[in-house]
């Protein structure tokens, strides 16, 4: 057996180095040679049960509905199989394998499905193989290595289109969703306008009927123009958040190494004047732990859920405390408060937009915190999730992620 590597005249230097890794020897090429006679012989009877197999599946027989088609692949799929044997690897047999991987990515056929062409071949040159040995003898265990080599080469230079394909879908897909997220972007600002601007005139409209005629009306119409001009804050203020939220998921946010610390002060910092009025109590670690994530989402998220508590607690008795705690996933962290607590059927549909208790329907608010809250503690890999029982407070569950499991 001769160790020698295939001479370089006239082929592509890309295959060489590929079949020096793949160990294909000069007698590789010998061996393949020998056994084009016996693809010769039976090569129309492999492919039309290569054919038949194909036609036993929807996921391929749907490519092949026009008979005329079928034929031309047929004598490709000959051609295929006897190239394969004359192991010429120049760069038209790049090209053409290269191609055929581009063909089948672009209509559409999974590799799943490509690969198992590949194992048709296997079985039908060790099935040949085996035929030809002389009787009670064995299948020349080199020609099958030989077989084996040389599929699998052209399996990876047919593959290099599927990744070019994937690696170019995913460039353009990417291009695309920052082309709509600009454009979503505008829209959502010129939305926000053209609906703020009309409920700003209802509510100087209000103001201006209470100023000139509130004293001639009735208590009843005074009262129903105030109403109407505090739910015209209420859905200009919806549509703030809606906005901010928004824009917040479009623009890019940098994820890293977050101390809980900063973010948890900031939030109790913008909510501290409702705190004050409504006499709440809060409380905390002296130390918090420094958790993965990005610092402008966990402080609304912080936010949003002290806001929430402080709603519902009652006015100088009111407790919100963080605890933290470690856990198996990460870092968990619990916001509870002595509020009137949540129905068990209701746990998971606070979470949802626009769902409010109907106890809570006089209590200002647009139906999106907790909402934002869940989309926000998502995009930083986390998880969020309550438990109540009526009369007993609640307990909101944030579960993020350490920075060293950041990669995990």
């Amino acid at each position: 057996m001769t160790d020698e590597r295939p001479t370089t005249d006239g082929l592509s230097e890309e295959i060489l180095r590929r079949a020096e890794f793949l160990d294909i020897r000069s007698d590789d090429r010998d061996r393949l040679h020998g056994l084009i006679p016996l693809y010769e012989a039976d090569v129309q009877r492999f492919v039309e049960r290569f054919y038949d197999h194909l036609f036993e599946f929807e996921e391929t027989r749907r490519f092949l509905t026009d008979p005329q088609l079928v034929e031309r692949l047929k004598r490709s799929q000959s051609d295929h199989l006897r190239t394969m044997l004359e192991a010429q690897w120049t760069e038209v047999y790049l090209q053409k394998r290269r191609q055929v991987g581009q063909a089948h990515a672009n209509i559409g056929i999974d590799p799943q499905w490509f690969l198992g062409a590949y194992n048709q071949y296997v079985q039908y040159y060790f099935r040949r193989l085996a035929e030809s040995a002389e009787p009670q003898s064995r299948p020349p265990i080199e020609a099958l290595l030989s077989v084996l080599k040389v599929v699998f080469l052209d399996i990876g230079l047919t593959l290099d289109a599927y990744f070019a394909q994937s690696s170019h879908k995913l460039r353009q897909a990417l291009d695309m969703l920052w082309k709509a997220n600009v454009e979503l972007k505008h829209f959502a600002q010129l939305a926000s306008h053209d609906l703020k601007t009309p409920l700003a005139t209802v509510a100087n409209l209000c103001d201006e009927a209470l100023d000139e005629f509130g004293e001639a009306m009735p208590a009843g119409a005074r009262s129903l123009v105030e109403a109407a001009k505090n739910r015209t804050f209420r859905m200009s203020q919806m549509i703030d958040e809606l906005l901010s939220s928004n824009l917040a998921s479009l623009e890019e946010q940098t994820n890293g190494s977050i101390p809980c610390e900063g973010a948890w002060n900031e939030a109790i910092h913008r909510l501290q004047p409702v705190l004050d009025a409504q006499r709440v109590r809060v409380t905390a670690p002296a130390a918090l732990p420094v958790v993965w994530g990005n610092r402008a989402r966990l402080q609304e998220v912080f936010y949003n859920l002290l806001s929430n508590a402080a709603k519902f607690v009652a006015p100088g008795t009111g407790r919100i405390e963080l605890t933290v705690k470690e856990h198996p996933e990460g870092l968990l962290l619990r916001i509870a408060d002595n509020g009137p607590g949540i129905p068990q059927e209701a746990l998971e549909r606070v979470f949802q937009p626009f769902q409010r208790l109907a106890r809570h329907r006089d209590v200002p608010g647009s139906g999106l915190g907790l909402y934002f809250t869940r989309m926000m503690v998502d995009q930083q890999q986390g998880r969020i999730w309550a438990e109540s029982e009526e009369g007993q407070g609640s307990q909101f569950y944030l579960l993020l992620r350490r920075p060293e499991s950041k990669g995990d």
